[in-house]
């Protein structure tokens, strides 16, 4: 049943032109960030890059799909090497300031986001060096890798392409516009951000002149609001205040949502791992035995049944779907509570429990992540380890997590699939080369494990590439790095009037924007 606040709101905003027409407001729990397209780690930082850049391509949510599709790129050839790949751009694509894209900023921004070495940067570390992205002609964009590299088209869903010009001439000392853009956009995408405050609002305004131009009905201004609070997020959906909320509340919200009527509860199986990664940098988590007793301390099924509602259990870090888009089935059976086992490995590592404290980080409003954290504080009791439970901010566990020295002792994290391939929580997980973010919690860094990942990356044969991913699958979880807890419905609620949302599994990919309308 269509709001009846709601239709008074488009009633009058019909008549204030293209920039009210079709206002909608979505709740988010975590803050944005940032909003710079190099920088961008996280699922509301994507959320706003999404929606205010363009990448190189893009995978094809309107067919069902993770696999990458023409977006700026209309087409692109691989050498048979596979080593040497040539994108022809589209001619008509318009930034914010007028001006028109071409291959030169394609090259700019990928040599942009590898020199400041932040955000995706570790897609391409080791694979491209920046003198080897030119432009061939003013369309055409050619990138020679290192070698072989498996999930290099897929990665560049997250090549987003800024205006190299207008960057350009606003860098200073050497920052690569960085201060720039920590304020403002060079992005070519079917939103302007006009007020941007990191820990309370983002809002976007439709660009006129978007070159896959606009239909009746689209999203032509957002208030992307950021509350964490989760009765407040409920009351405001069910009130009509807002049209859409994130994924990151509670089961049971979402169990009352659906009995609303104007609501709708979108669950879908998710391509998204629910882990609590111990830093393996540090002693006692350092040995082996000692992370084996944490894990089998854990209590899975309640975590999994009654705080996750209804996960499935994690295989090991890769998301049983992604497995299953490339025809393969998991190689690992999931972790179980085993108070026994959690014993045998608490003496064999030789660590008295009543020596060690331990921090377990978790974001400020993440009640399924507070439910996990008392859970497994309880199941450590039993041991006679003591864990602490610290909220804080989402920002400030991402700045924690980029040092070594601040990385905390484990946290709570939801790490949803970042580009189509199992490489995203493999090698973007537990390679050396992507330490430094909230993904890498774990601080591991295993010679073994990180060779096979660079044969599986070079590997041109995709069923031996397979084997290989999986072998690097199976060595990763024997290391117990992480609480490997679940694989998590994917919930997200929405008015009834909402059309257009289609969720495909790939990191903030499902809140495009311009790809929602609002049915009379």
């Amino acid at each position: 049943m269509r709001n009846p606040f709601r239709s008074l709101m488009l009633l009058v905003a019909m008549l204030a032109g293209f920039a009210l027409a079709n206002t909608m407001t979505y709740i988010e729990s975590q803050e944005v960030t940032v909003i710079d397209p190099a920088l961008h780690t996280d699922e509301s930082s994507l959320h706003a890059v999404l929606n205010i850049y363009d990448p190189l391509v893009y995978p094809k949510v309107q067919e069902g799909l993770m696999e990458p599709g023409p977006h700026l790129a209309e087409s692109w050839s691989v050498s048979d090497d596979g080593t040497v790949y040539t994108f022809v751009l589209r001619d008509d694509v318009v930034f914010h300031d007028g001006s028109l894209m071409n291959a030169d900023d394609v090259v700019y921004s990928m040599r942009r986001l590898l020199a400041i070495q932040k955000g995706f940067s570790w897609l391409f570390s080791g694979v491209l060096e920046p003198e080897n992205v030119v432009a061939l002609d003013e369309y055409t964009v050619q990138f020679t890798l290192n070698n072989a590299y498996a999930p290099f088209v897929p990665s560049l869903t997250q090549l987003f392409v800024v205006n190299a010009d207008l960057v350009r001439a606003n860098e200073v000392d050497g920052d690569w516009g960085q201060g720039f853009l920590r304020a403002n956009d060079a992005g070519s995408g079917p939103y302007i951000p006009v007020r941007y405050e990191r820990a309370s609002i983002l809002e976007l305004e439709g660009f006129e002149d978007y070159w896959r131009g606009w239909e009746e009905g689209q999203i032509t201004r957002v208030l992307y609001r950021v509350v964490e609070e989760e009765a407040t997020v409920r009351t405001l959906l069910a009130s009509g205040e807002a049209d859409m909320i994130d994924q990151w509340q509670t089961p049971r919200t979402y169990e009352q949502l659906a009995q609303m009527d104007g609501i709708t509860v979108d669950r879908q199986a998710s391509a998204q791992l629910f882990h609590v990664p111990l830093n393996t940098s540090r002693y006692p988590l350092s040995d082996l035995n000692f992370r084996k007793a944490i894990v089998h301390a854990f209590d899975f099924e309640t975590a999994q049944n009654s705080i996750l509602g209804g996960a499935a259990p994690a295989q090991g870090p890769v998301p049983v779907s992604t497995w299953r888009a490339f025809g393969r089935e998991p190689v690992n059976a999931p972790y179980r509570q085993d108070l026994e086992a959690a014993r045998e490995a608490l003496e064999a590592s030789g660590v008295d429990p009543s020596t060690v404290e331990l921090d377990y980080v978790f974001p400020e409003g993440g009640n399924r992540q507070r439910q996990v954290g008392l859970l497994l504080q309880s199941n450590l009791a039993e041991l006679g380890i003591t864990l602490n439970l610290q909220e804080v901010p989402w920002a400030r566990i991402v700045e924690l997590s980029s040092s070594e020295d601040t990385t905390p002792d484990m946290a709570a994290i939801f790490d949803t699939l970042k580009y189509p391939h199992p490489d995203s929580h493999l090698f973007g997980m537990y390679h050396p080369s992507a330490l430094g973010s909230y993904r890498t919690i774990s601080r591991y860094d295993v010679p073994e494990v990180s060779a096979v990942l660079e044969q599986a990356r070079e590997e041109t044969d995709l069923e031996r590439q397979l084997d290989l991913y999986q072998e690097a699958d199976e060595m990763i979880t024997e290391d117990y790095p992480s609480i490997f807890v679940g694989i998590p419905v994917h919930n997200i609620a929405f008015a009834d009037y909402v059309e257009g949302y289609s969720y495909v599994g790939l990191l903030g990919y499902d809140v495009a924007f311009y790809d929602f309308t609002l049915a009379e």
